[in-house]
């Protein structure tokens, strides 16, 4: 506790360099801290299931692309009654509806999931009870099952909801249960308003096992390794590909992740990359501190030498020192959870919503224990080697100095090795971050193949009571909305698609061309499918290459007819005019339907903007009706008043119980497929200032500390002549030496880290050399300019004075 006191007392003494210290310990720890904050919400904590590592998600093999795949129902049903690993095995697909609750209309995002779900999870509803197995066959009586949130919010928190009639699109069904607070559907990555049985949404699918939609989830037995059920189910799976060739082709394997892993599998090496990042802050931190316990040491040789002659053990004084760097530690670490607490909320703020449990992300006894672990090991690594280097100066040399102060050229040396590690740190944080940049900016560059500037978009579904059976009813509905809407003042066009661009819903199909060699069904190849109205190309501005548009005479009595993109042309009619083929599409059960191509179209991402477009194909809606009627509209002006109200009013006159959401800018799905490389990008960057601009501190530390030492030195130079200007290169040429070293370390660091982070890149390498010299560039002007100040110090040293320097 004395040396403790003295400890205190000695940093309000010199309250410069304490505020220094504490301010740049504060800024490392808090940004670890507040990046520790997100690992422990999304990487380190269990999912909020009993149990939770024996809960696997269950991936099928595509034969239609690298991805995982989903599954169909009947694969389903034979996995789960085949399988002897598991004790539960549940299916789910999204859905949709909208709840007449009286008269609001209010949209409602659901799941339809196998009974087995609760069992599989081990989670019970708050209220009520779960649906059974006989609740979810056929020809049962609809029942849902509420989130807390919808509970509460759309009928105020009732306890009496149970057993009550709701309107679900249409539909009456009965509320059975309520979720507890909290609960959110673990794959799922957006709210969850209701959860159904799945048999109401499988009809004419029970058989059909081309028809994939399905994501599965398990509970491992006890004791039952996750190699050993993957081995099962393989086989299984093998078993069913032979059983059905023109289905389960390619279909032959069965991947089993952890569900945990299966949720935060997308932002783990973004995160890791972050947390690899302010780690090198934290030590680029601890090196300016430690650069500045070693300067103070330079006025502290004679007191420490004092002390060793009044028998002061070396022991004692390593403990005191590290009394003084634990206590400016934990004062740092103490701002450094402030720093953090304020920190997430702009993490928040700037980009981390919609990301897996981000609900959950806050400072905790965790991520406080972790800044005070984070203090102590800064405390080591920034105050043991000033320490240990302090208590082994000699004392008669200490004695003999005086208040000259100087600890010789060990302390310039360790000093200087601080500062080219800084530099290295700082020109890989530099070239990741520069890399980042790049990779933003190439993203948001990509041209998506239409044109997104005015134009408005709503997602209406037709309900499934009223709609589902009637082809011809789906098509008049969705023409006349379509002719309403177009006929609104201000709007150019109007069209409808399915799925919206960039949503993350484009579906595949499988396929045959005219003229291909024959395969087995189950090894066709696959494009994405896209259902579009006649007017969808001229409303997004997708350029027609040759041949035409859909029109309205292709209907469901004339020839069935499809669009290709320009990529589906390239890759099946390399050698052909494809206006003179065909696409024979699969439609299961050894049929195919042929399709005249009648229109090549422009390349669009509508999956994804970061991939290269993928050969894709268009239907007309005429022809390949769905209660799905996305609807894209283009303004004449940037702004129309009152739109909404009209949009809504024009579809009402259609079909007054359509529910249809507020407008969206087309612009909105763009930022969305690059806010969380816009994210990464801040995030990073904002490291990588802060590391040059603490490296930039050390340098000038470093500089000025050793002209202050020279003075003497420099002083008796220029009394016997040397000119202000070779003063000048001596002192920078110093800077330099320790600058290139550190370049040429870092440099040699980054081309081997940088490819940790290839797959967070877009149009760029991992080793881009135009970044790089950026990089060399902005680093080393930053240094010689943190070294020009002391050296230009240096140049007006007066002689007279120097020379009776101490």
């Amino acid at each position: 506790m004395n040396d403790f006191r003295y400890a205190l007392r000695l940093l309000l003494k010199s309250p410069g360099f304490s505020l220094i210290a504490i301010a740049t310990l504060a800024l490392g720890i808090g940004a670890n801290s507040a990046i520790f904050s997100v690992i422990d919400a999304m990487l380190l904590r269990p999912l909020p299931f009993k149990d939770s590592q024996q809960i696997v998600s269950l991936w099928a093999s595509s034969r239609l692309s690298n991805d995982r795949d989903v599954q169909s129902y009947p694969n389903f049903v034979d996995l789960r009654e085949r399988s002897r690993s598991f004790n539960g095995m549940a299916a789910f697909t999204r859905t949709a509806a909208v709840l007449n609750n009286g008269e609001d209309l209010q949209s409602l995002e659901g799941l339809a999931i196998d009974a087995d779900v609760f069992t599989v999870l081990g989670v019970s509803p708050l209220i009520g009870r779960a649906y059974t197995r006989e609740e979810d066959a056929q020809g049962a009586t609809p029942v849902v099952v509420l989130t807390y949130p919808t509970w509460r919010h759309a009928f105020g928190g009732n306890p009496d909801i149970i057993g009550q009639q709701i309107s679900l699109s249409g539909r009456s069904v009965t509320v059975i249960g309520v979720m507890p607070p909290g609960w959110k559907f673990p794959i799922e990555d957006e709210h969850i308003d209701y959860v159904i049985p799945l048999n109401f949404l499988i009809g004419a699918n029970a058989q059909n096992r081309g028809a994939s939609f399905l994501t599965i989830v398990a509970r491992l037995k006890a004791g039952v390794p996750i190699k050993q059920a993957q081995a099962e189910l393989s086989a299984v799976s093998a078993a069913l590909a032979k059983q059905y060739p023109d289905t389960n082709t390619g279909r032959d394997a069965v991947t089993l992740v952890r569900l945990h892993d299966d949720v935060v599998g997308n932002v783990r090496p973004a995160l890791l990359v972050l947390l690899g990042a302010v780690a090198l802050v934290l030590f680029i931190a601890c090196a300016n501190v430690a650069n500045l316990l070693l300067a103070r040491a330079a006025s502290r040789t004679r007191e420490i030498a004092i002390r060793t002659a009044l028998g002061a053990s070396r022991a004692l004084i390593v403990r005191q020192l590290l009394c003084e760097s634990l206590l400016l530690a934990l004062i740092g670490g103490t701002a450094g959870l402030l720093l953090a607490w304020w920190g997430v909320d702009v993490l928040n703020a700037v980009g981390l919503r919609g990301l897996p449990h981000i609900a959950a992300l806050k400072v905790n006894a965790t991520v406080c224990i972790f800044a005070l672990l984070l203090a102590v090991v800064s405390m080591v690594l920034f105050g043991l080697v000033p320490a240990l280097q302090l208590s082994r100066a000699s004392v008669n040399d200490a004695l003999q100095q005086g208040a000259k102060g100087s600890t010789g050229g060990l302390h310039y040396r360790l000093r200087a090795l601080f500062v080219i590690s800084q530099v290295a740190l700082s020109l890989l944080l530099l070239a990741g971050s520069g890399l980042l940049i790049k990779s933003f900016f190439n993203l948001r560059g990509t041209n998506p193949g239409f044109d997104p500037e005015r134009v408005m978009t709503a997602e209406i579904t037709l309900p499934r009571v009223r709609y589902a059976d009637d082809e011809e009813k789906q098509i008049r509905t969705q023409q006349l909305i379509e002719d309403k809407l177009a006929a609104i003042p201000g709007i150019e066009n109007a069209g409808t698609v399915d799925p919206l661009p960039l949503n993350g819903n484009i579906r595949a199909s499988s396929f045959m061309v005219s003229g291909a060699a024959p395969l087995p069904l189950g090894q066709h190849p696959g494009a994405g499918r896209l259902v579009v109205s006649p007017t969808y190309f001229q409303t997004m501005k997708i350029p027609l290459l040759s041949g035409r548009f859909f029109n309205r005479t292709d209907g469901k009595s004339s020839r069935a007819v499809v669009m290709i993109n320009q990529t589906f042309a390239r890759t099946f009619f390399p050698d052909r005019d494809p206006l003179t083929q065909q696409v024979l599409l699969d439609m299961g059960d050894n049929k195919v339907n042929p399709l005249d191509i009648v229109g090549v179209v422009g390349d669009s991402h509508h999956d994804n903007l970061n991939r290269e477009v993928e050969p894709e194909f268009y239907l007309t809606y005429a022809q390949d009706p769905s209660r799905t009627l996305d609807i894209v509209l283009r303004l004449a002006t940037p702004h129309l008043s009152g739109l909404d109200a009209t949009v809504k009013n024009a579809v009402h006159a259609v079909d007054k119980d359509l529910f249809v959401p507020t407008l969206a800018p087309m612009n909105n799905y763009l930022s969305n497929q690059v806010a969380q490389p816009r994210f990464n990008m801040i995030l990073l960057a904002a490291f990588a200032g802060i590391a040059m601009l603490l490296a930039a501190i050390g340098i000038y530390g470093v500089i000025a500390g050793n002209v202050a030492q020279r003075t003497r030195e420099i002083g008796i130079r220029m009394a016997l002549g040397a000119q202000r200007t070779q003063m000048l290169r001596m002192i920078l040429w110093q800077s330099i030496t320790l600058v290139a070293i550190g370049l040429a370390i870092g440099f040699v660091v980054a081309l081997a880290a940088t490819r940790l982070m290839q797959s967070l890149l877009y149009g760029v390498g991992a080793n881009d050399p135009s970044t790089y010299a950026i990089v060399f560039f902005l680093l080393g002007g930053t240094a010689l300019l943190a070294s020009y100040i002391p050296a230009r110090r240096a140049m007006k040293v007066d002689p007279m004075i120097a020379l009776r320097y101490e």
